[in-house]
Parts: C-alpha cells; structure tokens; sequence
C-alpha cells in the first residue's frame, strides 16, 4: 500500500493545469459507446510499469493479462474480445492525468484499470469523471478519492475499514475484553480507524482502556509503554508503519511488558521482525488478500496464476485481477460497453466473488468486502483468518 505527504501546491497548481486541458478538448462530455465497428473492446491500463514502483506494477499487470486472457479464452464479453492499453505514469499524478485524458479523448476506451498509488490516482480521478469514463483504482485507499466522482471506483479496501476488521477480530476471536491504542497523530486517517475499532470491539464486549499518541519525531517510547503497563491491556493497535510500530514493540519488551499486537497494512512483516525481534511474533495485522486463504475463488485464482507466473500471488496481482473481473460483470449486466451504460451498472453490482473477496459497492463506490487477518512468524507471515462484513 502506497500512502505519502502530498503538497497541496503541487495539487493545486496540477488540478488547474488539468482542468485547461479539459476546457480546452472538450471533455465535458461522455465519452461516446463503442461502435459496431470496434471488433475488441479497449481497457485502459494506468500503472508504474518503470520507476520507483515497477515491482507493483508488473504484479498488478499480470494479474489484469491473467483476467484478460480468462476472459477472450471465454469468448469475451458479448461477443467481443478485451484488449487492454498499457500506460506507465511512473507513480507520476501528472503522468497519471496525461494518460488518462488520452484515453478518453484518443483511445475512446470503455473503462480504466489503476491507478495503483493514491497520488496518481487523485490527479488522474478528475480526468476520468469529468471524461465519463469509470475508473477502478486498484490499491488507492486514501478515503477522499472515489468522492471526486460518480465513475470512480476502487478494488481496495479504505484505509479506514481496518480498523472494523481488527476491532471485529479482537473482539470476537481473541476474546478481548481490555485494548489500548498508540498511534502517530500525523496520520489524518487514524482517528477514523481507531473510532471504528473501537465501535466494532465494543459489540463484543471489549473496550478501549487509554489512547495514547506520538509525533514522527518521536524515538523514545518508555512514557507510552508505562501507560500500557497500568491499564494492561489484551491487544494493543499499532496503526502506523513498522517502524515505529516495532520500536514500541521492542520497548514494551524491554520494560517486561508482553500483550498482543495488531496492526494494519501498513506493516512490513519481515522489516517489523527486524526491528522488534521475538516482541513482534504473535502479532496479527490485516490484508486484503493471502494466497493461503481456502476460499474456493481465491484457490482457483491462485492455481491459475501460479501456473503462469511460477510463484504465488499477492495482494496488488489478486486486487487487479478482481478489478478487470469486475468491469467485464459490469459489461455484461449491461450488455454494452458503453461507459455510461458500465458505470450504472458497476454500482448495481451485489455479492460478486472475486480472487480478494465478495464485492458490492456501497454509495461511495467502495467495496464492502471482507479482508484478511494474518498472523506475525519469527520467518514470515501466515494466514489466520478472513473476516467477511
């Protein structure tokens, strides 16, 4: 998961620039349906296939030309075959938002897969919508950016939502009766995590004992741990990176203070390990997807893909497949692939089983799905459980 500071000058001065370019070619209005001529019907793709994150790209491309394939092996949707169009905007908003008008205004595409970060997506997003064109952003959860529109979309999760997923799981299947939470109050989106938490846990009887903070400056965590030690707390939430969520983990270790600890993520297991030794074994955080997850979809999915690629999918492979899997749904329900015609029919969409989980949108346009609850290994990771909505 992509999440940065964003300068809000740079936005700002980016979104006007997008917005000339818009007054200028006219695309205030939807993009026109497909032709009887058209003999394939056009994806737009919007992914960092080069630069910072090219690892993720290539990932989430193959999961799209799996999907691709599984589908024209089948005929194609009503009667057409699916040709996607690679863009590569280097994780570049600006890149994002070129690449996403020349598909509206060029291509004539009937919808757009990506972009993959949220800094991509919040400039490419305003093209799209204003364009007609449903966009399905891939791993974007900063919250804000389906409501930019009527035709944004997102595969993903929010960022919020894991704390629902945790609280449920703390609650329900550790039996937590006492919590505690420190996090770093830089995060815009922790409060909302944390208040859902604490909503959840409370269904099953458990509460949040104390809250506790840290600035991104912070490095000595002994005054947040004593607190910890007062209240004793069953689970402690750690909804920040591994960084600072291992160093708290090391410091309660150090001071002899030993709970569960859950996490979103954000955490990268084998780095968290690194920095908090034993102290963060035992740990659970969640995820959108794991490939050791018995649900017969994801399996069928993950035999698939296994058999094309030689390893094993991941998270950003199985989102991206659902995503294309999910425009095709919307074509055919709609028996067009008109982009209009998709969009309505995206948002009418119930119980769809995907690689990730059961999908329906909710009136935003985010997936109400389930995630997925994986336990913390000395080596690794390893799935525990999914907890469905």
């Amino acid at each position: 998961m992509s999440k940065r500071l964003f300068s809000l000058s740079f936005i700002v001065i980016s979104l006007i620039i997008i917005s000339l370019a818009l007054s200028l070619s006219g695309c205030s209005k939807p993009v026109p349906p497909q032709g009887a001529f058209e003999q394939t019907i056009k994806i737009g793709l919007i992914l960092p296939l080069k630069g910072d994150y090219e690892k993720y790209g290539t990932l989430c491309k193959n999961g799209i030309d799996l999907a691709i394939d599984e589908i024209n092996a089948k005929g194609g949707v009503n009667g057409k075959n699916l040709e996607v169009i690679p863009g590569n905007d280097t994780s570049d908003g600006r890149i994002a938002a070129s690449i996403a008008l020349n598909y509206a205004e060029v291509q004539k595409v009937s919808a757009i897969i990506g972009p993959y970060t949220s800094e991509s997506a919040l400039l490419a997003a305003p093209i799209a919508n204003r364009a007609g064109v449903p966009m399905v952003a891939i791993r974007t959860s900063e919250t804000s950016i389906t409501k930019i529109g009527n035709y944004i979309f997102r595969a993903c999760y929010v960022d919020t939502y894991q704390g629902t997923i945790l609280g449920r799981f703390a609650g329900r299947d550790l039996k937590a009766k006492k919590a505690a939470v420190i996090y770093n109050s830089g995060d815009n989106d922790a409060k909302t995590l944390i208040n859902n938490f604490k909503q959840e846990i409370a269904k099953y009887g458990g509460k949040v004992e104390t809250i506790q903070s840290y600035d991104s400056k912070t490095t000595d965590f002994t005054l947040l741990v004593s607190e910890l030690q007062k209240v004793k707390p069953d689970v402690v939430l750690l909804p920040d990176f591994e960084d600072k969520a291992g160093q708290i983990m090391k410091k309660a270790a150090e001071m002899g203070f030993k709970t569960t600890y859950l996490g979103t993520d954000f955490w990268n297991v084998e780095r968290l390990v690194k920095i908090a030794g034993k102290a963060a074994v035992g740990s659970y955080l969640t995820d959108h997807f794991s490939p050791e997850d018995p649900n017969p979809q994801t399996q069928k999915f993950v035999d698939s893909y296994d058999g094309d690629y030689g390893i094993k999918p991941g998270p950003s492979a199985a989102l991206s497949y659902d995503a294309v899997m999910l425009v095709a749904e919307a074509m055919k329900k709609a028996d067009s692939a008109d982009p209009e015609k998709i969009r309505a029919a995206l948002t009418s969409i119930k119980n769809f089983k995907g690689a990730a989980g059961t999908y329906t949108f909710d009136t935003d346009r985010n997936p109400i799905k389930g995630g997925v609850i994986l336990k913390v290994l000395a080596d690794g990771q390893t799935f525990e459980k999914r907890i469905e909505p």
